[in-house]
């Protein structure tokens, strides 16, 4: 080797080892409840790349249980956490109120959604504190897994044993509404429950169906009811004091630059259910439904829990798509 190619090889060196100390090491704590072969990891695998982009060295480090993860964020321990919007909704309330039930009913909602995030202008509702909501990514439509076809209506939820997730608010509103019996379930149980017959109804992502088995709670006489509930959201959640002010922003263009990824993987865990297990509901189960989620937006809205602006937001989206719908020329005290 020439004088002049070792001069040139050291050179490369001191240029690399110079960028990568200057790299700021950042933790994202996500959970995935696989773990760091799990979808949610894979997810984000690029994200390696893309911080070097932002000057950043991030370590992504997988949580199988998301309480653990949301505990270590808040105790300084994870500079990023990844969060159902369930736990989520105390750090950031308008960006935990995106999973409203009714809150977002198809694609191009979600899509829209998605891209006013993206707005400077929004940025305010996204902060609470020091907390920031980073990215919002969505998880697929959620339905009523039940173990039995026929409570197929709101009406045959009363006396029924429905899976309140993590103390889930909306959950709980679902039960206390419909007469039904709250259980009590984490992500860890909630699956063992259901297929062990100890819960009749569990609101659950169609991703969740391979993930957790639910085919063994299905079993021959359950099935899954094909109106959407709400579209299910995980968080991304920062301490905005340990990153540049453009971080948030970039990762909520990188999320809506996914969002076919995400669509697509959506799409497959659905196709992937036997049709069989699929419940078609009629135009008035649908139209019932509909009224059975808008009461439970309006009580969690009127008692503190969901967030009346993101709210505002959901509503003047959904008749942006569809200015058809009834509620689009509701009074503005009724536009959530």
């Amino acid at each position: 080797m020439t004088f002049r190619r070792i001069l040139a090889s050291l050179l490369l060196v001191a240029v690399s080892s110079t960028a990568s100390a200057a790299l700021e090491k950042k933790k994202f704590c996500l959970y995935d409840p696989v773990g760091k072969n799990g979808p949610a990891v894979a997810f984000f695998s690029d994200l390696t790349a893309k911080g070097i982009g932002w000057g950043m060295d991030i370590e992504i480090a997988a949580y199988t249980d998301e309480k653990v993860a949301s505990n270590d964020f808040k105790a300084g321990l994870c500079d990023v956490v990844f969060l159902t919007a369930i736990l989520s909704r105390p750090y950031v309330p308008f960006g935990g109120t995106l999973d409203a039930l009714g809150g977002i009913i198809d694609e191009e909602g979600l899509a829209r959604v998605l891209k006013t995030l993206t707005n400077p202008k929004l940025a305010p509702f996204l902060t609470n504190g020091n907390y920031e909501m980073v990215g919002t990514l969505p998880v697929g439509s959620v339905y009523l897994f039940v173990n039995d076809r026929d409570i197929d209506t709101v009406p045959e939820f009363s006396g029924k044993k429905v899976s309140v997730l993590n103390e889930d608010p909306q959950s709980h509103k679902f039960a206390d509404l419909a007469g039904a019996s709250p259980v009590g379930t984490s992500l860890a149980t909630f699956s063992g429950q259901f297929n062990n017959g100890n819960i009749d109804i569990l609101p659950m992502v169609a991703l969740g169906y391979d993930v957790f088995e639910l085919y063994h709670g299905l079993g021959e006489k359950g099935g899954i009811i094909d109106e959407k509930l709400l579209y299910g959201m995980m968080q991304m959640i920062s301490h905005k004091d340990r990153f540049a002010p453009e971080f948030g922003q970039n990762m909520r263009e990188y999320i809506l630059a996914r969002l076919p990824d995400i669509n697509k993987m959506v799409d497959d865990a659905e196709a992937a259910i036997p049709a069989k297990y699929w419940i078609k509901t009629d135009a008035d189960s649908q139209a019932a439904l509909e009224k059975f989620r808008t009461e439970i937006r309006a009580s969690l809205r009127d008692e503190g829990v969901l967030d009346a602006k993101a709210l505002g937001l959901l509503w003047k989206i959904r008749c942006s798509v569809d200015p058809s719908r009834g509620e689009c020329s509701k009074p503005k005290a009724e536009r959530f």
